[in-house]
């Protein structure tokens, strides 16, 4: 299992945890609490609250923004 390099809070018990950054090829290596990690493509998203994009990676459909990943 590959170390995790940030994490993004979902609950008390399970975050997204991101192991790889792959820039090259614009993709994540991304996992719920280090189980099965898959390759997620980097992408924007707009929030029409701010009216800014943001950049980040769909982990199956939940959108999670680069921005409120903490590095570990």
């Amino acid at each position: 299992m590959p170390e995790a390099i940030g994490v993004y809070c979902l609950t008390n018990t399970g975050a997204v945890l991101v192991h790889q950054i792959d820039y090259a090829d614009d993709r994540v290596l991304a996992s719920v609490n280090g189980e099965n990690p898959e390759w997620c493509a980097i992408t924007e998203e707009y929030y029409e609250c701010t009216g800014e994009t943001e950049l980040g990676f769909y982990f199956g459909s939940f959108f999670v923004p680069f921005i409120e990943v903490m590095r570990m």
